[in-house]
Formats: structure tokens, C-alpha cells, sequence
């Protein structure tokens, strides 16, 4: 092969191949030896389909023309297993495709494989008993976070250059900062959305570049029938943005919270990195954060999801003819259900008017502000089985959740978009995204924005420690 790939993005192969000057069959060779290679060690990818792969660039299929593409394994692909991570859909084919898949399908990707995942994705670590834990790529001796960690994990080992992921309270870029990628959560509506657990998940995917982000995003963007949101016009395609730098903006930042949370000091450090360097780059920053109650906000979201995961495991099981015991789903799925029968509807309603109320407050702060920085999750990542180590029911393993990845779900309750970027490694070569959260419906400025940050600081040399 004349063109190392482990040097090119997906949009730079695409357009070699558009040139006649890489094939096809050399691309789908090079994934499938990488994925041959470090899957069993990183146990990321769950399910293969290699006869999915297209033997021949054909661009009437779709902008990406064949390319191979990976699926997280929340995601039903017509007459493949779809386990959700848990052993009570263990025998369970999908009858037809999710939208999203549709959508990709569409797009000309070709889906050689299913991510791994935490059980129904609950958790922000990729940790399934059923199918096994995930490893983190930089050091196997770390988790690569969740729920999206299968995705993340491949995608950083080199084993795909991007991969499809979804976020109901930080999914995408837990991952993305614990992998080392560039991972963006959509505003809500940008994307075709389940209208189950309240609307608060969207996907979008994970990535080395942040133009390869902006590229699926342009093909995956719209609404589909029945959604109940919209979002502002995109304008020009989001792959354009991702060339240009933004104007000087005023970015908020918080590196410590204060007294409201325990954030690492290594942590702290990359914020306040990341904060420097937008200030070289002529933006204003200065500290300050949204007037709202974040505790009680985390506490409202938490009612919300248990009541809605608990809905979407029940509707699992009765679409694979099975009943709930403690057999079949992990401890903090059963105690879930347990306690989500407790909420009483009132309980539940004036959790959710909270939400909304709340997320007003941080609507306004983007009045003043272009743009809040501040950490992804409050520490490192966390050490392989760590998250389920010792947790006995879902209110530990809520706390244990809680403390570690508190702020990421404020985005998935307001709708806007944010990202985590990844600017700074630390101790045993893992990498702390910075995390930048913008105004609804305004991709189009973090795409400029982290375009700016990856001319400025590229992380792509990174990725040679973990390439071969």
C-alpha cells in the first residue's frame, strides 16, 4: 500500500479514493487486519459483518461510497443480533434497520461490525458482564469510559478511522476524552431521536479529525418522521465550518467548581491549559459558570432516567418474549426497575418541570457568553472494573456515576450542543478532553472553534503510540 492510512483521516482517504489513487479493497483490508489484531485484547467491537464489505469505490451508493463503518450495539442492522449489552436479548435478530443505520446505509457507509456497550448504555463505563469489559487503547489498565466506550476504543486503536455513537447524558464524550478523540454531541433534533427516556439521547459519532465529525453529521443531519423537535438551519455544510476560524468569542470557564464538586487537580490542569490556549488564540476568557442548582439538577435528571431506562428494558424483554429476573440483567438494571416503581407520578412530573426550569437559567447564561468550557468528567479515567467493582445496588453505582461524570448530562437536558476535545495527556498516557458546550442549534461555532484548537494544538501525532 502506497499511503500509510494510519496517518489519514476518513475524509483524506475519501478524497484519494475519489482520486483513483487509494482502492477500496486496500482500505477494507488494512480495518479488518487492525480489527483482527487488537480486538481480542480491547474487546471493543462485539459482532463482525466482513461480507459487508464493498469490494469497489462506487460513489453512486453514497458520499462515503462503501466505506466500512462500525454501529454501537444499541442500534438495530436488519438480520443482525442486537444485544444492547445485555444477556436478556441474547438470541435476538432485528427485523429491520433503526433510522440512524438508515440514514448511514444511505450516506454509502458500510456497517462491518457492532460496538460494545454497557447494558442498555446506563453507565460511563463500558463494563457489559454479558459481553465484556472494554479496554482502554492508551492503557489496558483503564477504562475507556461509556457508553459509547466500544466505539471510542476502536476507533482510537486504529481499527476504524470513525465510528457511530449516541449520548442520553454524556455517551459520546466521555468516550471521546478518555480515548483521546474529537466527540461531538448534537443539539437535540439535529439528529434522528428516539423519543424514548424523555428525548435526552442523540447520536452522532466519534472521531480522530474534527472535519470527519462535521462530514457525518452532514449526511446524518435531519429530522424523522414523528420527531417533535427542530433545529436552526445549519447553512453552509458543517465540513466547511470545521476550515475556518471563528471570531474572538467570550468564553466562560470553570477548571474547579469550587465547593460544588471534587474535581481532580490533573483534571484542572488541562482545563486551565485549554483556557490559556484559547487565549492566544484572542479570545476572552473568564470564569464564570450558569446560576443554577446543579445538585438538585443532577438529582431531577437522575428520576427522569431511572423511570425511562427502567420503560426501555421492560420494552426490550417483551420484544424478545422475556421476563425480568436477576438472572438476566445486571444488578443495576433489576434495582433500577425496583426503584423506579417508587417514583410516584407527581414525583416524576416535578422532577422533569425542574429540568425545564433549570435549563432556562443556562439558556440565558449563552446570552452572554459564546461558549462554556469546562472538564468532561471530574477525573482520569477510571481503572478497568472499577465502576462495578463493589456495587451492590443502582444507588451506589448512581453515586459512583454522579461523582464522576456530573456535568456532561447538563447539555442532554437543554438540548444544546457540546464537545470534548482532546488537547491534553497526563499520567500513565491517558488523555482529559476539555469539554466546550455552545448555544442550541449552533454546531456551526464549535466546529470553528475545535478546527481552530486542532490547527492550533494537533493531536493526531498522538496516535502513532498506539497505531502499530
Amino acid at each position: 500500500m502506497i499511503h500509510d492510512l494510519n496517518q489519514l483521516d476518513g475524509v483524506a482517504q475519501l478524497e484519494l479514493l475519489k482520486k483513483n489513487q487509494l482502492k477500496l479493497s486496500e482500505v477494507n483490508e488494512h480495518y479488518k487486519e487492525k480489527l483482527i489484531k487488537k480486538n481480542p485484547d480491547l474487546q471493543a467491537v462485539v459482532h463482525t459483518m466482513f461480507d459487508n464489505f464493498n469490494g469497489e469505490w462506487d460513489e453512486s451508493k453514497g458520499p462515503f461510497g462503501g466505506f466500512p463503518f462500525l454501529i454501537k450495539d444499541l442500534n438495530a442492522v436488519k438480520g443482525e443480533p442486537l444485544s444492547l449489552g445485555s444477556k436478556i436479548m441474547e438470541g435476538f435478530y432485528a427485523g429491520a434497520d433503526d433510522e440512524i443505520v438508515r440514514r448511514y446505509k444511505k450516506a454509502g457507509l458500510s456497517i462491518i461490525g457492532k460496538t460494545n456497550t454497557p447494558e442498555f448504555g446506563f453507565t460511563p463505563a463500558t463494563e457489559s458482564e454479558y459481553l465484556g469489559f472494554t479496554k482502554n487503547p492508551w492503557n489496558s489498565n483503564f477504562s475507556p469510559g461509556g457508553s459509547s466506550g466500544g466505539a471510542a476504543a476502536a476507533v482510537a486503536s486504529g481499527m476504524i478511522p470513525f465510528a457511530h455513537a449516541s449520548d442520553g447524558g454524556g455517551s459520546i464524550r466521555i468516550p471521546a476524552s478518555c480515548c483521546g478523540l474529537f466527540g461531538l454531541k448534537p443539539t437535540r433534533g439535529r439528529t434522528p431521536m428516539s423519543m424514548r427516556i424523555n428525548s435526552l439521547a442523540v447520536h452522532h459519532a466519534v472521531t480522530r479529525s474534527v472535519r470527519d465529525s462535521a462530514a457525518l453529521l452532514d449526511v446524518l443531519e435531519g429530522p424523522q418522521l414523528g420527531d417533535s423537535f427542530s433545529t436552526p438551519e445549519k447553512g453552509a455544510p458543517f465540513q466547511r465550518y470545521t476550515e475556518e476560524d471563528p471570531p474572538p468569542l467570550k468564553i466562560a470557564y470553570m477548571a474547579d467548581f469550587g465547593s460544588l464538586m471534587d474535581i481532580d487537580p490533573e483534571v484542572q490542569r488541562a482545563i486551565q491549559s485549554t483556557a490559556e490556549l484559547c487565549e492566544e488564540l484572542g479570545h476572552h476568557v473568564e470564569i464564570a459558570y450558569p446560576d443554577f442548582d446543579l445538585h438538585r439538577f443532577m438529582n431531577a435528571y437522575v428520576t427522569v432516567w431511572v423511570v425511562g431506562g427502567a420503560l426501555a428494558v421492560k420494552n426490550a424483554a417483551r420484544l424478545n418474549n422475556k421476563k425480568i429476573t436477576s438472572k438476566n440483567v445486571e444488578r443495576l438494571l433489576y434495582t433500577m426497575i425496583e426503584k423506579s416503581e417508587r417514583f410516584t407520578v407527581f414525583e416524576y412530573e416535578e422532577a422533569r418541570q425542574f429540568l425545564f426550569d433549570e435549563s432556562i437559567k443556562v439558556h440565558q447564561f449563552f446570552e452572554t457568553y459564546d461558549v462554556l468550557l469546562h472538564p468532561v468528567n471530574s477525573r482520569t479515567p477510571l481503572q478497568l472494573g472499577e465502576y462495578n467493582g463493589n456495587q451492590k445496588h443502582v444507588d451506589d453505582i448512581l453515586e459512583v456515576s454522579s461523582n464522576y461524570a456530573h456535568l456532561t448530562p447538563v447539555a442532554n437536558v437543554t438540548g444544546q450542543p457540546a464537545m470534548s476535545v482532546p488537547l491534553y495527556w497526563g499520567k500513565n498516557n491517558l488523555p482529559i478532553g476539555s469539554h466546550f458546550m455552545g448555544r442550541f442549534g449552533d454546531e456551526a461555532l464549535l466546529f470553528r472553534l475545535a478546527g481552530q484548537l486542532e490547527r492550533a494544538r494537533p493531536w493526531w501525532g498522538m496516535y502513532k503510540q498506539i497505531d502499530d
